[in-house]
């Protein structure tokens, strides 16, 4: 009989957590683990840049997590400014992760790439590995930590020049695959049509070239930091 683990994935901002790990939540859920999901940044009315969608972003987020199967009690919700993540002190930024990571005291941690191109996404997996460091007891008990694809953002950096996503972690994800579809669908906000990266047909595709490098029907792809046994 398999250990339950606690499984967290962070997201900056919402549906970047289905993007990169949408079925592979489905399946830990169908599995007995325990799957908790934390979105960092929101727009708020006074964003300067940006049109407030907090309240409809989120409840798109609920909605997405309701067909994943994550309980809603464990989805956390933060309001770090989107885009805006590196204007902020980079101590603050730091203990809004350390809290969320602290509260949840996972046993397997999912972040973004990073050297994806949005800057939020790489001050936040900094600070995922500045609370992750096992000189604490919650640290410690994190034994694996992955690093996610994020298409729109993860193959849009310069690969040559910072290192690009190369997976060494594939996740076998087929009959899991239409529910993260269906979980991306709800996002109508957030969703594009294709040709776009953030279409549905897009993750299908890539999810059908990640698993045939494995000779699996449809696959997940991650980057290993952390394996402790």
């Amino acid at each position: 009989m398999k250990t339950s683990k606690r499984i967290l994935v962070i997201a900056p901002h919402n549906d970047d957590e289905t993007l990169g790990v949408g079925a592979t939540m489905a399946k830990a859920v169908k599995e007995g683990h325990e799957v908790f999901v934390a979105v960092l940044t929101s727009i708020e009315s006074d964003h300067p840049v940006m049109t407030p969608n907090k309240h409809v972003v989120r409840a798109e987020t609920k909605k997405a997590m309701e067909i994943l199967g994550v309980k809603m009690e464990n989805v956390i919700f933060r309001d770090m400014p989107n885009v805006l993540v590196p204007e902020m002190p980079v101590h603050a930024v730091n203990k809004v992760v350390y809290e969320v990571i602290e509260s949840v005291k996972p046993d397997v941690l999912y972040v973004p790439f990073l050297n994806d191109l949005h800057k939020d996404h790489r001050d936040i997996v900094y600070a995922a590995q500045v609370a992750a460091r096992t000189t604490t007891d919650f640290g410690r008990k994190i034994k694996e930590i992955y690093m996610y694809e994020t298409l729109s953002e993860t193959h849009w950096n310069i690969d040559g020049v910072e290192g690009g996503f190369l997976p060494n972690v594939y996740n076998d994800v087929d009959g899991f695959i239409d529910k993260k579809l269906e979980a991306v669908a709800a996002y109508e906000s957030q969703l594009k049509m294709p040709p776009n990266a953030r279409s549905v047909d897009a993750l299908r595709a890539l999810a059908v070239f990640r698993g045939s490098i494995m000779a699996m029907k449809y696959a997940e792809a991650f980057m290993l930091v952390r394996f402790l046994s």
